[in-house]
């Protein structure tokens, strides 16, 4: 999968609140994520696309709060 792009995976099995999901191109590749994150009534073999993309924004701010806060731990 390139950066930005999507992918398949399938739900595993569900244990308790967590999902197993498998990465459809790589059955060697297995997370757990809470089922909350998933659509309502997903089920044991469903197929869902996962879509990753790069927030540039938010990398951005986070490395000015680091800074901000080495900036203060220098000053004490």
């Amino acid at each position: 999968m390139k950066s930005g792009g999507s992918t398949k995976v399938v739900v595993d099995r569900i244990e308790g609140d967590l999902a197993v999901l498998v990465l459809y191109e790589d059955d060697h590749v297995k997370f757990n994520l809470p089922l909350h994150y998933l659509p309502e009534g997903v089920r044991e073999g469903d197929h869902l696309q996962v879509s990753f993309a790069e927030d540039e924004s938010s990398r951005q701010s986070e490395k000015n709060r680091i800074d901000d806060l080495l900036k203060e731990l220098k000053r004490t």
